[in-house]
């Protein structure tokens, strides 16, 4: 539907010899703007809205938040059950948009950290997360290559073209939002709108690994040079995993994700979800550290008696149940050794 309509709408009517103005639109996407066709198609479909002035600012640099979105909402991504534990933890309007996109394993930065969300998205990220979805896992290189040779992109410096790649695409530049919407709108007229068997199977997660390790992966899928880091504010700070998967059956499994976020020298904020077999619980709160290595928690956020203890290892994190029977389904516990992401 979406290709017949966009056929329909690159097939203006022409009346009295002048092309025909939809009614929608942007005061500041005119005409003749190159990316008027594909602003027009993006804002019928749903896929972009402007800003409250009547604006769609075509040529701000897009952040990856803004991006996520986009990317979402052109593939129509399914909305997992899960979602993402962070480690800035305030909510964020992006949140619904990095969970869909989480759960296909897509290459982003900003799964974790709100304020890299934010960030200029650079044209490499672009590059790998649109190939992801639409022709599966790539390299850098590999997913430049994929978008020029289906005519999707092309490069932005000439000078390098057939000598250096990544330099002939720009993999370091930010993109604008008209730029981006324009590579989706390419993308529908030429068909690509089906998902690769790669992030379909990821989705289909036979496994039952977490919205956060299928997060996390698609972190470490992003060439080296694209990845970004933010600086831990304690040792404490990180992604801890788990996961034995016991039986045959989907809930055969015994998993444990822990997400420490807002550390000081005093304290961190812990948020903690266990899964064994059909029981499952989720607990935050804050933790006292008592010495370099050991920590503790008597209550949870919800103010119930919790007490757990922490002790950081070599790379990993052991957690220790007393008392938390008020916090999750009787069958299940808290206490394990997570390995750090």
């Amino acid at each position: 539907m979406k290709q017949i309509v966009c056929l329909l709408m690159l097939s203006v009517l022409v009346i009295g010899g002048g092309y025909t103005v939809d009614a929608a639109g942007f005061n500041d996407v005119p005409e003749e703007h190159f990316a008027y066709e594909a602003v027009i198609w993006a804002q019928e479909y749903d896929i972009i809205d402007g800003y409250a002035d009547g604006t769609f600012k075509p040529n701000l640099t897009i952040t990856e938040q803004q991006f996520a979105k986009l990317l979402a909402n052109y593939y129509e991504l399914e909305t997992p059950y899960d979602e993402l534990k962070k480690q800035t933890p305030s909510a964020n309007w992006s949140d619904e948009y990095y969970d869909r996109l989480a759960s296909y394993g897509v290459p982003l930065n900003g799964y974790f950290d709100n304020t890299m969300r934010a960030a200029a998205i650079k044209r490499g990220v672009v590059a790998q997360a649109i190939t992801h979805l639409a022709d599966g896992k790539r390299s850098l290189d590999a997913s430049i290559q994929f978008l020029i040779d289906s005519y999707i992109s092309t490069g932005q410096n000439p000078q390098y073209e057939n000598r250096n790649l990544q330099k002939f695409f720009g993999v370091s530049n930010n993109m604008t939002r008209a730029q981006v919407v324009t590579l989706l709108h390419r993308m529908a007229s030429r068909n690509y709108y089906e998902i690769s068997e790669d992030a379909q199977e990821i989705h289909l997660n036979a496994s039952n690994a977490s919205l956060n390790t299928l997060a996390s992966n698609g972190q470490k899928q992003l060439d080296k040079t694209m990845q970004q880091t933010t600086p831990a504010k304690s040792a404490w700070e990180g992604i801890y995993t788990y996961y034995y998967k016991w039986g045959k059956g989907a809930t055969d499994y015994n998993r444990r994700d822990a997400i420490i976020s807002n550390a000081t020298s005093k304290s961190f904020y812990i948020s903690l979800t266990a899964n064994d077999g059909q029981e499952s619980g989720t607990v935050d709160g804050t933790a006292t550290i008592i010495s370099s290595s050991k920590a503790v928690m008597n209550k949870s956020a919800n103010g119930n008696r919790c007490v757990l203890e922490f002790e950081r290892l070599n790379n990993a994190l052991k957690i220790t149940e007393v008392d938390c029977i008020a916090e999750h389904d009787e069958g299940t516990n808290f206490s394990g050794t997570l390995k750090k992401q």
